[in-house]
């Protein structure tokens, strides 16, 4: 089932996350601040935080929000599923669950950043089979040979 994160959850997401082998100790730090900030003043600005719950495990989590300074742009900011219940479908539902979210919002338009970088490519084929456009890269956005994928997405579908 799909509910909102609590910070009970915290733990959970940051070891779902990390052991996807999807990102660097950085970015977990990096999340490891996004969640204190969603539960502390962030949840309140709009974020949304939302997680895939089995048998009272967390499966999976997405975490997205309106961009400021835009007519009702949103980014999805973090999706992960755990890495022995991938292939499921669950990142799938996880994704449409924002997107129904987002447009319940009135949101206009969905943005997604990754990777251009080889580790990536199952990513950046999950958001072209539902629906995303590759509107542009950044070369050496993270580092050297690490560049920036940004997808685009219209809320109506």
């Amino acid at each position: 089932m799909i509910r909102p994160a609590t910070e009970a959850d915290t733990p959970a997401l940051l070891a779902l996350t990390a052991g996807t082998g999807f990102f660097k100790p950085l970015e977990i730090e990096a999340l490891a601040g996004v969640l204190a900030e969603f539960h502390e003043e962030n949840r309140d600005l709009g974020h949304r935080a939302f997680v895939w719950e089995e048998a009272g495990h967390v499966r999976g989590y997405v975490y997205h929000a309106p961009e400021e300074m835009t007519d009702q742009t949103w980014c999805v900011w973090w999706i992960a599923v755990a890495n022995d219940q991938q292939g499921r479908g669950l990142g799938a539902r996880l994704l449409a669950f924002a997107e129904d979210d987002i447009r319940s919002q009135g949101g206009r338009l969905i943005v997604v950043e990754t990777a251009d970088t080889p580790l990536y490519e199952p990513t950046r084929r999950f958001y072209l089979k539902r629906g995303y456009t590759a509107a542009t890269t950044v070369p050496h956005y993270f580092a050297d040979d690490d560049g920036l994928v940004i997808f685009t997405k219209r809320a109506g579908g």
